[in-house]
């Protein structure tokens, strides 16, 4: 009896590529080393209950329009990522005449306001011939950027929605990034101005940006079961930070009692030159803290305390009008790799 065909969950990867027409495949660019990737196929079921002269209730099943769902997490790699922040905010500005480069990525507000989509491809090995699954015209609804200064690296977890998965036209190859993610204790954070000289906080033990986008759908009588666009709606922003040890009241409650809705920026950086310097900064500029609270379970009093990021032409990106947050990434890869 032959051994029975299985596929070892541990040599799954997934891959991103942008695509030149929403929901036409194209071949995997890059390989995201992921914790996770949750990706699944949803069908409309239209039940035929016409009723026949019968005890009976369904009849027919027949398929509705599709599209696909899916989640992912895992450590944040600096050149990879910015594949999912381009597709959520879709404005980039990049600059550099060699590498390190700097891709300063805003909310995109010219011409009809949609960013371009995305092929994942995912390999699992079950897919007959070519082994992997592609999700196409791939839009994000929620990227989540996050630091936890004890005990992880800075993390990315982000979900959407795209078009009903097919079959790969070819085997990929797995080639990850040899980017290393990047420590969350190595965080420089400002409040009330940059992460430098005295607006410079060293108290913040975690963090977190979440970057929220409103999508819809339309199906049309287009002899397609896929459909017809995503829109991509509205954007908006939270933050919540946690200061592990503060000193003083000013850059958490005060900021919140007296709504003075500073800037908070938040810088990460391995340090490196040229074609090894990875790094990201966060930069709110109008930082409206919501909620702010004192916490006293720790053996140092703290303060736990979410944000709303209000859009601002600061953070704005060349298309112009309002943002409420820029993310700057820098790496080795050049102008147009987003």
């Amino acid at each position: 009896m032959p051994a029975p065909a299985t596929f070892p969950t541990q040599k799954q990867f997934i891959g991103f590529a942008k695509e030149t027409t929403p929901g036409t495949p194209v071949a995997m660019v890059v390989t995201m080393p992921v914790d996770s990737f949750d990706p699944e196929d949803k069908v409309t079921a239209l039940i035929d209950t016409a009723l026949r002269g019968s005890m009976a209730e369904e009849y027919n099943y027949i398929q509705g329009v599709k599209h696909s769902e899916f989640t992912g997490k895992g450590p944040m790699f600096m050149d990879s990522v910015g594949y999912l922040v381009m597709n959520i905010l879709g404005d980039v500005t990049t600059t550099g005449a060699s590498a390190p480069f700097s891709h300063a990525i805003s909310l995109l507000n010219s011409g009809s306001g949609q960013p371009g989509t995305l092929t994942i491809t995912d390999w699992q090995g079950l897919p007959a011939t070519n082994l992997a699954r592609q999700y196409t015209g791939c839009c994000l609804s929620e990227l989540t950027i996050s630091g936890k200064a004890e005990s992880d690296y800075v993390m990315c977890e982000w979900k959407g929605l795209g078009w009903a998965s097919n079959i790969a036209a070819a085997p990929p190859t797995s080639a990850p990034t040899t980017a290393l993610p990047l420590a969350s204790w190595r965080s420089l954070v400002g409040l009330a101005g940059p992460a430098t000289g005295g607006t410079l906080d060293s108290t913040l033990g975690d963090w977190e940006l979440k970057i929220t986008r409103k999508l819809d759908q339309i199906f049309t009588a287009q002899n397609s079961q896929n459909p017809y666009i995503t829109q991509r709606g509205s954007l908006a922003a939270t933050m919540k930070l946690d200061f592990s040890a503060p000193g003083t009241e000013t850059n958490a409650y005060l900021a919140y009692i007296n709504a003075t809705q500073p800037q908070i920026q938040i810088v990460i950086d391995n340090g490196l030159a040229t074609t090894f310097a990875l790094g990201m900064t966060l930069d709110v500029q109008v930082g409206a803290y919501d909620t702010d609270k004192i916490d006293r379970g720790a053996e140092a009093v703290a303060y736990s305390g979410t944000v709303k990021p209000m859009a601002n032409t600061t953070n704005a990106g060349a298309s112009g009008g309002y943002s409420p947050v820029k993310v700057t990434l820098r790496n080795a890869l050049a102008a147009g790799t987003y």
